[in-house]
């Protein structure tokens, strides 16, 4: 068994053949260009989407949760792969107060420094013209 059996490209008609044969060199292209940083989103949307596919199914193979439909599954599924967000975000809204607070008092010492519009002279200093 190959590959090639595996996926069945015996029975692809010149239209699928094109088609995945643009996808590719579209691939290969973006890598090989200054924005190959996107594939970076299409892999990671690729890997989400089969966290949610696993998520999925294990909920579908359970026994009290069989009852499901296949559309209920998918919405707790996307609602169990969004938990790890709702709790980053939730650290981050915890957290800002000390964050701000230090930007705050960074921001009041590097305005310090500065008097604005104010010319600053040493002690000895004599202007040429008065």
């Amino acid at each position: 068994m190959t590959v090639f059996s595996f996926i069945g490209v015996e029975a692809w008609s010149s239209t699928a053949w094109l088609g995945y044969g643009l996808l590719v060199g579209m691939i290969v292209a973006l890598a090989l260009s200054s924005q190959r940083w996107l594939l970076w989103y299409l892999f990671g949307g690729m890997v989400y989407w089969l966290s949610v596919e696993v998520i999925q199914n294990i909920l579908a193979g359970r026994s009290m949760l069989s009852a499901l439909s296949e559309w209920h599954s998918y919405v707790i599924a996307m609602g169990i792969s969004w938990l790890p967000l709702a709790g980053w975000v939730l650290y981050r809204a915890l957290r800002y107060d000390d964050v701000s607070q230090s930007v705050s008092q960074q921001r009041e010492l590097e305005a310090a420094r500065y008097v604005e519009h104010t010319p600053v002279y040493d002690d000895d200093y004599h202007p040429r013209f008065h």
